[in-house]
C-alpha cells in the first residue's frame, strides 16, 4: 500500500480525497486537518505528501519546507491558489509538484502516481555507479549531492530540479517541449498543465544563469523546446 498523508483543513475536499483514493485500493490515507497534527505525524513514514496552502495554523508552504527536514518523498501541493507566485514559492520551497483545485480525483491518482514513478526513478539512479559530476564551461553538477558548483559558491537543488537540470546536460543537442519533458521526468503525460514544468525552469535558471532573464545555458528556442548549451554562449 502507498502510505499518503494528507493535509487538508476542508472537510468535504478532504472526505472525496480521501474516499477516492481507499476506493482505488492502493492507498493507505492519514488525514491531518492543520500543520500542526502534520508536525505531529512527522516522524512517520510516507510515499507522498499531498499538502493544501491555506491551513488555518500555518501556511502550507512553511509547513511543507519543515517536513522536508523529515522527508524526501514527493510532495504534491493542491490549492486553489494558483497565481505564478504561488506556485514558484510552493516549488522553491520543496514541492515537487502543484495541482489547482477543483481538480478531476483521477488526474489527481495520475500526478501522485507520476511523481512515485520519477522518485523511484530518482533513486534507482542515484544508487548507480556513475559519474560523481556533469560539467560545462560555467559550473559543474554534483550528482551525489544535487549540488551546482560555481566559482562563487555551491547550491542546492531540489530533487526535482536536479532530475530536469541533469536530464539536460545529458541531452545535448536535443530539445524538449515543456510537454515532453514533463513526459521524460514525471514518465506521465502532463494533461495539458505545464506550468510546474516551467517553474522549474524558472527556478534553475535562477540557480545556474548569470542574467536568468537572459539565459546562456538553460535556453528555449521557439518551435523546439529547452535545450542546454554547455558553452553558455550569449543568445543570439
Amino acid at each position: 500500500m502507498i502510505k499518503v498523508l494528507l493535509v487538508e483543513d476542508d472537510t468535504i475536499v478532504a472526505k472525496i480525497i480521501l474516499y477516492y483514493l481507499e476506493e482505488e485500493k492502493l492507498y493507505e490515507v492519514k488525514w491531518a486537518k492543520t500543520g500542526g497534527e502534520a508536525l505531529a505525524r512527522a516522524r512517520e513514514s510516507f510515499d507522498v505528501i499531498l499538502m493544501d496552502v491555506l491551513l488555518p495554523d500555518v501556511n502550507g508552504i512553511d509547513l511543507c519546507e519543515k517536513l522536508r527536514e523529515y522527508h524526501d518523498c514527493p510532495i504534491l501541493f493542491l490549492s486553489c491558489l494558483d497565481d505564478s507566485d504561488t506556485i514558484v514559492n510552493a516549488l522553491q520551497k520543496g514541492g515537487d509538484d502543484f495541482l489547482a483545485k477543483p481538480f478531476d480525483n483521477k488526474v489527481l491518482s495520475a500526478r501522485i502516481q507520476a511523481n512515485l514513478r520519477r522518485y523511484a526513478a530518482n533513486r534507482k539512479n542515484s544508487e548507480k555507479k556513475e559519474e560523481p559530476e556533469l560539467a560545462c564551461r560555467g559550473f559543474s553538477l554534483d550528482v551525489n549531492r544535487h549540488t551546482v558548483v560555481r566559482p562563487e559558491g555551491e547550491v542546492k537543488l531540489s530533487s526535482t530540479e536536479f532530475r530536469i537540470l541533469s536530464f539536460l546536460m545529458q541531452h545535448v543537442g536535443e530539445y524538449f517541449t515543456p510537454k515532453a519533458l514533463y513526459a521524460k521526468i514525471w514518465g506521465e503525460s502532463s494533461l495539458n498543465d505545464t506550468r510546474t514544468v516551467l517553474v522549474h525552469i524558472h527556478n534553475i535558471r535562477q540557480k545556474i544563469e548569470t542574467c536568468p532573464e537572459s539565459p546562456r545555458y538553460l535556453k528555449m528556442v521557439w518551435g523546439l523546446g529547452y535545450t542546454f548549451d554547455p558553452e553558455g554562449a550569449a543568445p543570439a
